[in-house]
């Protein structure tokens, strides 16, 4: 019956529980707050759903019936954390601070009503088992969703950085600067035959003079973007080969025959405008 009393007096003073979370947290929080587009009483009150869910568990007599909503509130705290630049330290001091706010009230409450202590320990259990469980999906969540951001951001960099760029109603150029590795290449396949499909192109200039090495593999994979673009009408014309490019090509048995090559960028293009 005392549990019953416990999880209800938590449920109806969620929100005052959760001011006092913020009132503990450290200064950095209202800097975070001044930075963010989030309302404090948005915050609040999204604190005070997991309150609640404590106070539902203690009701229930068991954490785990909870498991459910729990997890979902803790995947979108972890989400939510990313979003705005929370970091993982910061969701688990809040969860800290989430047992003691809570645990200060148990201990009050206690002072003027006797609790078996069986019933005490249960409860504590539950408490632990609902922020126990919040904190693992929550870290769950804050990698996977950390990660899938950084690999967004990537993929735009690799995008960015794989410009197809038309120059003439037929020719297009794909200038290349910087480390090419076997990942860079496969996605310079990518967006080179979905750009030249777009851009209606029949020549693409993949320009090497700012590749500053090329191993073997990677020559390799160039290779293959030629291939792949002779297959949907595009021939490739490779400029700014140098030697040890070539030499790469060369330890692959690739015959230059089957390569369209330029010695730069100008006689490239040259070479194609006349062939117009």
């Amino acid at each position: 019956m005392e549990l019953q009393t416990i999880g209800q007096n938590i449920i109806d003073n969620a929100v005052t529980f959760s001011k006092e979370i913020t009132r503990q947290l450290e200064e950095r929080y209202v800097t975070f707050l001044k930075s963010s587009n989030l309302q404090e009483s948005a915050i609040t009150e999204w604190r005070a759903n997991l309150i609640k869910l404590v106070g539902e568990a203690i009701k229930a007599g068991s954490s785990e019936k909870l498991d459910d909503k729990v997890a979902e509130w803790a995947r979108m705290t972890g989400e939510g954390a990313v979003q705005y630049g929370i970091s993982i330290d910061e969701l688990i001091q809040t969860n800290k601070l989430y047992r003691k706010v809570l645990l200060d009230y148990v201990e009050q409450y206690i002072e003027t009503k006797e609790i078996p202590i069986k019933s005490f320990i249960k409860l504590n259990r539950i408490l632990d088992g609902v922020l126990d469980h919040s904190s693992y999906i929550f870290s769950v969540s804050f990698v996977d969703h950390h990660k899938k951001t950084l690999e967004t951001a990537q993929q735009a960099m690799l995008d960015i950085s794989i410009p197809v760029v038309s120059l003439t109603d037929k020719i297009a150029i794909l200038p290349l600067i910087g480390e090419l590795d076997t990942y860079r290449a496969r996605i310079m396949m990518e967006n080179s035959l979905k750009r030249c499909i777009e851009l209606r192109n029949t020549e693409l200039i993949i320009d090497l003079s700012g590749v500053p090495i090329v191993d073997t593999m990677v020559a390799n994979e160039l290779f293959q973007v030629n291939k792949a673009l002779s297959m949907i009408g595009v021939r490739a014309t490779f400029s700014g080969i140098r030697p040890d490019i070539a030499q790469a090509v060369v330890n692959l048995g690739i015959e230059f025959e089957q390569i369209e090559i330029a010695g730069n960028l100008k006689q490239a293009f040259n070479k194609l405008l006349q062939a117009e």
